[in-house]
């Protein structure tokens, strides 16, 4: 049996749980739709964080300006081009999702036109630096031989040269229609009109300079040895953590048609139809820099932001504005809430007995008539 006095059959009530039993029903309600309009936020910011992705490409534009930076930010959920095992890697850290890597100028090869298959994530096909996909588009050869010769043939009549011009450039927008998309795609067989980016390993330091050349073929030419020593630095890098091997290897392609120093990356991995850019000015930047007539160019591929994110915050943050303007989230102090249990029923005594007052004062009056002519 428990000692008299002990304290142990008291039980306690959490203060907060207390709170929470004791208060209001509107304030309850406006705690609840506090929370609500804040776990929106949360959940929209969330999701647009995780489905952000980019791919940008920085040259000319650092500190020393020479060199370009690569940076590489993959989603929260991203199958690496490397995986074995075919199953997408989630990363919640938006640092270790971020990959930055430092580029010299001879690094950056070429840029070509390309048709890419997203379903397959292959090169349908490569078009080096002529991009025909969008010459094609125009009127074709034989309509436009039908309109020469309903207009008098090739040696138009004496007219004014802009209203020809004008009504050249009308037809064939009408001829372009539906069938011509300007961000590339996707045609019939579904591919898209891109871009990849061609880039190589650093020239070995040796290269610069005649020292330790093995000179055993006196006959090989430059360019060979220059070859052997990118292929033995190749194999040395391929066990480092840090080369341009290991962290490009979740986003190159190998598809064959790049040397064993080469890498090819696609940097519309993530927004491929979804960009109103032509691949083709892309790449005439790049080609370009690569060339000499550019002192620099940034290209940035990124991911639109998610809709579902977009509309879970607008309206969080609308709730959470009404919330803040019309919600109740304290209530004046009320001694019979509040306090010990006997603090609680003196309270509740005292106003019982000061109603009861209140009453028979008001019964009193009422009971007292007055003549209207007053006392005789």
């Amino acid at each position: 049996e428990l000692a008299a006095g002990s304290g142990k059959s008291i039980k306690m009530e959490a203060p907060l749980a207390k709170a929470i039993r004791s208060a209001d029903g509107f304030m309850k309600g406006t705690y609840i739709w506090f929370f609500i309009s804040t776990f929106f936020i949360w959940g929209g910011w969330s999701w647009i964080r995780r489905n952000s992705s980019s791919i940008v490409l920085d040259c000319g534009n650092n500190s020393d300006n020479s060199g370009c930076t690569l940076t590489l930010q993959a989603p929260y959920s991203f199958l690496p081009r490397n995986s074995s095992t075919g199953i997408p890697v989630k990363t919640r850290s938006r640092s270790k999702r971020r990959t930055k890597i430092k580029l010299e100028r001879d690094q950056v090869v070429r840029a070509d036109n390309i048709k890419w298959n997203p379903v397959s994530q292959t090169i349908v096909e490569n078009y080096g630096l002529n991009s025909p996909t969008y010459a094609s588009h125009f009127i074709p050869e034989t309509d436009q031989n039908e309109d020469n010769e309903a207009e008098g043939g090739p040696n138009r009549p004496n007219k004014p040269w802009n209203e020809h011009k004008r009504k050249h450039k009308a037809k064939g927008y009408k001829k372009k229609g539906a069938s011509y998309n300007r961000n590339g795609g996707p045609d019939a067989d579904g591919n898209y009109d891109s871009y990849i980016l061609v880039l190589r390993d650093p020239l070995p330091p040796s290269f610069e300079s005649d020292e330790g050349i093995d000179e055993s073929d006196p006959d090989e030419s430059p360019s060979m040895k220059m070859q052997k020593r990118m292929a033995a630095q190749h194999r040395s890098m391929t066990d480092d953590p840090n080369s341009l091997a290991t962290l490009l290897a979740p986003f190159a392609i190998t598809d064959g048609s790049a040397s064993s120093t080469e890498y090819i990356i696609h940097p519309r991995d993530f927004n491929v139809g979804q960009t109103r850019r032509l691949a083709r000015t892309a790449v005439s930047k790049i080609v370009a820099y690569t060339k000499g007539r550019r002192a620099s160019c940034i290209l940035r591929e990124s991911r639109p932001v998610a809709w579902q994110g977009l509309v879970l915050l607008i309206l969080g943050i609308f709730s959470l504005v009404l919330c803040l303007l019309l919600g109740q989230f304290w209530e004046e102090h009320d001694p019979t809430k509040q306090g010990s249990y006997r603090k609680r029923m003196a309270e509740i005594r005292r106003r019982e007995e000061a109603k009861k007052l209140r009453q028979r004062k008001s019964v009193g009056r009422k009971g007292v008539v007055r003549r209207p002519g007053g006392a005789q």
